[in-house]
């Protein structure tokens, strides 16, 4: 004959089961580990969109100071050094509020930048659109004595 509680074993079993406790570390861990993990991924995406950022501002003053050197005259030299810069900008992923906030200044060791042995230094700044902070790099250039 047929135990009349047999679906009873079954639940016996399971409440056993739900005792032993195994894998509650795993629940316990993603539980506490999800909300600390949050920020700092927040930082990590912070702090790449800035590092990028400034890798794009050297790369965009190294390269308008080297468009100014490589000019013939002054006039000339700041017109296709800004120039370079607008359009390496728009190349390297800028955004159009962040080229419209591009600021250049040009310092010469000697006047005009481009006579022999003098040296010119351009610090190129711009708004960061995501964390509306102040970035600015600065390159050089020298010219050489026998220009």
């Amino acid at each position: 004959m047929r135990n009349r509680y047999w679906f009873l074993k079954g639940f016996d079993n399971f409440y056993r089961n739900l005792q032993k406790e195994s894998g509650s570390a795993v629940v316990e861990f993603v539980a506490l580990a999800i909300p600390l993990f949050i920020p700092i991924f927040i930082y990590i995406n912070s702090f790449a969109s800035i590092s990028g950022n400034e890798s794009v501002i050297r790369t965009l003053a190294r390269e308008g100071v080297r468009a100014y050197a490589a000019s013939d005259n002054d006039f000339s030299g700041r017109a296709t050094s800004a120039q370079a810069v607008q359009v390496i900008a728009k190349e390297l992923g800028l955004t159009n509020s962040e080229m419209q906030s591009l600021e250049a200044n040009y310092d010469c060791s000697r006047f005009p930048c481009l006579s022999a042995n003098s040296r010119i230094r351009l610090t190129i700044s711009f708004v960061d659109e995501q964390s509306h902070r102040m970035i600015s790099a600065s390159a050089q250039e020298n010219i050489s004595p026998w220009k």
